[in-house]
């Protein structure tokens, strides 16, 4: 079974999509912010991170940031998911090492295809 982190400071997005992943039996592992999903992913590697942009602590882009300098998965597919339209922000974001960014609100259906796209079909 593939694993996906999701990162949202959010319970009710990290919930909604844990529940929109877990109907296509993907596993969901869910963090708070970047450090608490840095910490999360010494113990438990996943297949792909879908992580908000916005978050206390550590935002989105740091976040991809430490990733990809320092995690033993720097390979990991990035999916941003955030509210903003800031086209600066969204080059930041890619420059960084995200793969897609997206904006909220994104269908079930959408959300699922990225993923796949991302993963390759289940």
């Amino acid at each position: 079974m593939r694993r996906i982190m999701v990162v949202d400071d959010s319970e009710t997005i990290r919930r909604l999509l844990s529940f929109i992943l877990k109907q296509k039996n993907y596993m969901t592992i869910e963090a708070e912010d970047g450090m608490d999903a840095i910490e999360k992913l010494l113990s438990n590697p996943v297949d792909l991170i879908i992580v908000d942009l916005n978050m206390p602590n550590m935002d989105g882009i740091e976040f991809v940031r430490t990733l990809r300098g320092n995690y033993h998965q720097p390979d990991v597919p990035v999916i941003m998911l955030t509210t903003t339209k800031d086209e600066d922000l969204k080059k930041e974001a890619l420059r960084a090492g995200v793969n897609l960014f997206l904006n909220k609100p994104i269908s079930p259906e959408m959300l699922i295809y990225k993923v796949e796209g991302l993963l390759g079909r289940s």
